[in-house]
């Protein structure tokens, strides 16, 4: 057992997150620092060159960089991703628990603008697909997996919640117009259209193809969409406008009636400072902003509680599995001592189903004896009443008012 002990203080796993997140730091910003599909594998590359490995998570309202040791390596691989490591001073840093926590609750879409939104969950576990080889088999991948789980477990604590994607948002604010025109196929373009079903959406995208029961129209036609349609959303990304300067102007310029032009792409497709007087500019920020939709306070409690919990289990495994093996003597002990006192009642007797079911008795009872002495007279006793009645799986002192319904928090779901 010593032995045992030695080895668990040898290792402890840590975890660091750097944030640059919607609201504190603004779009503009986020678009210089934002990585796109294409770019996310040489960005990947150059971590390596330097012999680190980093999650990277770049989305229209965050940007997420975490790794598997403490924040001092943080200045060269921002310096590496953006050749800027004074960046580090602008980012949110976490470290640990409080890191995994976060990150728990951006996969769950806990800090989205919709309650819950599924599509962060995808694009959070395709980021940890993009990592390299090397990467996915350690210490960092265990954790964003383990985060993927409390992220599924999360959707069923939420229930009915709304979910939806920041597409979803756009719709709703351009549903009392009568025809609406969106750019893009992607995910946030499919959320608008269904959103849009029983108004009039076209959708233009550059590939042909069906964009949520709609047929695409071709790239081309899109210019003549900004000069006639009352709303158009665009989804989709750009450095600097998604058209010519001279094509945007004649577009914009021959408008008769005022334009919502609401614009989700990261980075943005259209520049906010050449728009015309009648165009009404939405970006992703005021988009999201346009949303007050947050968790209840139980929903937090319990999903906190379990994340912290998890972390508990992944950041010192052998630790843990010093104090399992501790309890599994002490309940070998225990079996040992009752079956040689129950051995001669069994040996005599005529029933000795009896006997056996007064040994499982004696045993458990033996075995539960501290954890129930313990909860009865801690001056902490409903908190750790509600930990025993998580490992247990039994409605706790908070489930009284729920039917005693619970949610397993596991690492491999």
């Amino acid at each position: 057992m010593a032995e045992e002990r030695k080895r668990a203080t040898k290792r402890v796993l840590r975890l660091t997150s750097l944030s640059f997140a919607h609201p504190v730091v603004p779009s503009d910003h986020r678009a210089r620092l934002f990585i796109s599909e294409n770019a996310i594998q040489d960005a990947h590359e150059r971590l390596r060159s330097i012999g680190q490995h980093a999650f990277l998570l770049s989305t229209c309202l965050r940007v997420e960089i975490a790794w598997a040791a403490d924040p001092e390596s943080g200045r060269d691989l921002l310096a590496r991703l953006y050749g800027d490591q004074d960046l580090f001073e602008q980012a949110a840093l976490r470290r640990d628990e409080d890191a995994f926590v976060h990150l728990s609750r951006v996969a769950a879409g806990l800090d989205s603008p919709l309650v819950g939104e599924t599509e962060v969950l995808s694009q959070f576990r395709r980021a940890i697909s993009t990592m390299p080889e090397v990467a996915i088999q350690n210490d960092l991948a265990r954790v964003l997996n383990a985060a993927v789980g409390i992220a599924r477990t999360t959707r069923r604590l939420l229930g009915d919640t709304p979910r939806g994607s920041l597409g979803a948002i756009a719709a709703r604010v351009a549903s009392a117009s009568g025809a609406v025109a969106i750019l893009g196929s992607g995910a946030m373009a499919r959320a608008a259209v269904q959103r849009l079903d029983d108004i009039g959406v076209t959708v233009f995208a550059r590939r042909p193809g069906d964009v949520g029961g709609r047929a695409a129209l071709p790239w081309e036609q899109a210019e003549d969409a900004l000069a006639t349609f009352p709303v158009v959303i665009s989804t989709v990304p750009g450095s600097g406008s998604l058209f010519p300067d001279d094509v945007l102007a004649r577009s914009l310029g021959s408008r008769r009636e005022p334009l919502l032009l609401i614009d989700l792409g990261m980075p943005p497709g259209f520049d906010r400072l050449l728009m015309p007087e009648g165009v009404r500019y939405l970006g992703v920020d005021e988009v999201a902003s346009s949303v007050s939709d947050k968790p209840s306070s139980e929903a937090e409690e319990k999903i906190s509680r379990g994340a912290s919990a998890v972390w508990r289990r992944l950041s010192a495994p052998d630790q843990v599995g010093v104090v399992i093996a501790a309890m599994m003597e002490q309940a070998d002990t225990v079996v040992t001592e009752e079956v040689q006192r129950f051995a001669g009642r069994l040996r005599f007797s005529e029933d000795p189903e009896r006997v056996l079911r007064q040994l499982a008795h004696s045993v458990a009872r033996r075995v539960l004896h501290r954890p129930i002495s313990y909860v009865t007279s801690s001056d902490r006793g409903i908190a750790v009443a509600e930990t025993l009645a998580e490992a247990f799986g039994v409605a706790g002192p908070s489930d009284a008012s729920t039917n005693g319904s619970g949610a397993k928090w596991a690492s491999d779901e």
